[in-house]
């Protein structure tokens, strides 16, 4: 059974998952609350990120939360939230309010080896951006995603300006339109699998 949150409760992400040089990043919002009771990304046995993430690689779905970070580990993929801390009634990414930006730019400067930042869904991919405007200056407009990317290349981001920009159909279980199912993601997340091993596919 689902704990209640408290509306005024302050909730808190974790850590990035990262290993030494990887090349993907992959950005959600904030872990639902079965995550947070869990201390775990994608935490939700509804949740399809770690099916898409063991298809994509063609590996058996390992067993244990460790085993599974390992995993992502091994192959170059990183996983943070573009959120630090909020306020939020449920799981849902619409409750989310009075959100406190993770510094992503700071861990891309970290990193270098990072080529391709992923957004799982538009919750990450507007946080981000409001992030950036917070915590840098750079005003974005988030209208409009293609000149989102192109005024970051410009900004006095240095650490922005080579890297992919790309926003993924969320792996929230929650059916669209175009997405009723994990396997109807899968052709959009492989653009994953071209940036692994530090290397972009032509």
């Amino acid at each position: 059974m689902a704990v209640e949150r408290d509306s005024a409760e302050i909730i808190h992400g974790f850590p990035p998952i990262i290993g030494e040089q990887p090349n993907v990043l992959i950005l959600g919002s904030m872990p639902s609350v079965k995550s947070l009771e869990l201390g775990e990304y994608y935490g939700h046995p509804q949740n399809h990120f770690w099916k898409i993430m063991a298809e994509l690689l063609g590996r058996p779905m390992p067993e244990s939360y460790e085993e599974r970070t390992a995993m992502l580990r091994e192959v170059g993929i990183a996983v943070w939230d573009v959120f630090d801390s909020c306020h939020r009634d449920g799981s849902l990414d619409q409750s989310i309010r009075e959100a406190k930006p993770n510094d992503v730019p700071g861990l891309l400067r970290e990193y270098p080896s990072i080529r391709l930042v992923v957004f799982n869904g538009r919750k990450a991919e507007q946080g981000f951006y409001r992030g950036v405007k917070e915590l840098y200056g750079q005003a974005v407009n988030i209208a409009d995603f293609s000149e989102l990317t192109k005024l970051l290349k410009l900004a006095e981001l240095e650490e922005l300006r080579e890297l992919e920009f790309v926003r993924l159909p969320s792996s929230s279980p929650i059916p669209t339109r175009r997405h009723k199912r994990w396997q109807d993601k899968l052709v959009e997340w492989r653009i994953i699998l071209k940036y692994l091993n530090g290397e972009k596919e032509s």
